[in-house]
């Protein structure tokens, strides 16, 4: 019988939740601890190492629970739960899902929220795309405060709020730009309007009041203003000769699209670095820029092909599972195909996972030159893998926790800890490169490139 008012209650909870949404419901302490508990638990027993790049995760998570006694709002619990995960300092944990309770109020448009998408940069908020029903926001505005709380104070809360490797600030950045205006509601406040304090060169101080609109109302409002895409998704990898440059972009390794355009990784690099050193060329850029990851051998297989000098040590990289078992995988010996030219890189805090240890890679074993952003995960190792999937027991969020630590070889190129792939020529776009649609990136690497053959003309 107490089970079943038990699960009676939950139903109850969860079904005043999705229909009132982020009110001033409360939920039980008792619920709100248990859960919290939950996740640590989990945390513990499915993250490899997870003191390893936080040793304080055990005495910070205790605070931020002992700040939850009490009966608690959904907003407050659901943001500790979010604090609770970054202080693991890594990226691929999965937080939730649009089919939940919590989450589900967006894809639902039950939940109206924030109508616009920013740009993040060097600490301050600029306004990217105006979703308003008004559409009166300039873009390029800079944001200064959000209903009387200012744009810095924000973004302190939601890096708190969002899991990432180690201490890359870039990573977190791109991550809260893809999604800005759910994450503020979901971490932040929900209110049915948003006094937005504004500046710019053009229109000066001003303050404009935003009506909070549906996920639908807003791309209702974007198609109003921007003619629909008509051409297809760009593909997946491009490849390109030029005389003696070559240039190869990838923009992800995700499974889904690796087998939607049936690409192979040891097939795929064996035809590009053998008709690389057929055509004789001298020079291959790399775009790795927004590569979030996916199947590891993209990175792996490239190694073979791009081994330059003897290696310090044979160990490319250890993987540890959360059971405690180690897998050693050594350096692969080089391919008759192995490029010997002038490597240049192009990466961003969206360079994450399998696309950052390719750029590890390059660095290590090819003398990369590396341009851009420091790039999205941890240069000396990080948790990815299959992920082990707990659900909290009251509030039935879903936590995905990966499970496995992938541990590289020590560096002397870069040995820096807690942070990602850091650039030889670090470059950070600012507003003034969006708005007129320049690729600061790009141009230094040209640069670069003239700097390279005026040399070898005086050689």
């Amino acid at each position: 019988m107490q089970l079943i008012r038990s699960k009676i209650l939950l139903s109850l909870t969860l079904l005043a939740f999705s229909t009132l949404g982020w009110s001033q419901t409360l939920w039980p302490a008792d619920h709100i601890r248990e859960d919290l508990n939950a996740l640590v638990q989990g945390m513990y027993t499915y993250h490899p190492g997870l003191e390893k790049y936080n040793p304080r995760f055990a005495v910070e998570a205790e605070r931020i629970q002992a700040n939850m006694a009490g009966e608690r709002t959904p907003l407050e619990f659901f943001r500790a739960v979010n604090q609770i995960i970054a202080l693991g300092n890594e990226g691929h944990y999965a937080v939730g899902n649009w089919g939940d309770t919590i989450h589900s109020g967006i894809p639902g448009n039950t939940a109206s929220y924030m109508p616009i998408s920013v740009k993040i940069i060097e600490g301050r908020i600029f306004v990217w795309i105006d979703l308003s029903d008004a559409g009166e926001l300039e873009r390029g505005e800079e944001i200064l405060s959000i209903n009387g709380q200012s744009t810095q104070r924000i973004l302190e809360q939601l890096y708190r709020c969002t899991p990432g490797d180690g201490n890359i600030q870039t990573y977190l950045d791109r991550t809260l730009e893809g999604g800005f205006n759910w994450r503020y509601h979901l971490n932040i406040e929900q209110s049915n309007s948003y006094e937005l304090s504004l500046r710019s060169p053009k229109s000066g101080s001003r303050v404009v009041v935003l009506k909070a609109l549906t996920k639908e109302k807003q791309f209702e409002n974007y198609y109003l203003r921007n003619k629909k895409s008509t051409g297809e998704d760009p593909s997946v990898f491009e490849f390109d000769i030029d005389g003696d440059v070559a240039q190869l972009k990838m923009r992800s390794f995700s499974r889904g699209r690796m087998e939607a355009a049936d690409l192979k990784a040891k097939k795929y690099y064996k035809t590009v670095f053998k008709e690389i050193q057929e055509k004789e060329v001298e020079t291959l850029i790399i775009d790795l820029r927004g590569n979030m990851g996916g199947k590891k051998e993209f990175a792996s297989e490239m190694v073979p092909y791009i081994l330059q000098n003897p290696t310090a040590s044979d160990l490319l990289f250890n993987s540890v599972s959360w059971e405690g078992k180690t897998r050693k995988h050594k350096v692969p010996k080089a391919s008759k195909h192995s490029f010997k030219g002038n490597v240049y890189v192009l990466i961003n805090g969206h360079t994450f996972s399998a696309g950052s240890t390719l750029a590890r890679y390059l660095k290590e074993y090819s003398n990369a030159v590396i341009i851009g952003e420091e790039s999205g995960s941890r240069y000396e190792g990080y948790v990815a893998g299959s992920k082990q999937y707990i659900t909290l027991p009251h509030s039935g969020l879903e936590i995905g926790i990966p499970r496995y630590l992938n541990e590289y070889a020590s560096s002397s190129k870069q040995p820096t800890s807690n942070q990602g792939v850091i650039p030889n020529y670090v470059v950070y776009p600012q507003m003034e490169d969006y708005l007129d649609q320049r690729d600061p990136v790009i141009e230094l690497l040209e640069g670069l490139l003239d700097e390279q053959n005026s040399q070898e003309s005086q050689e």
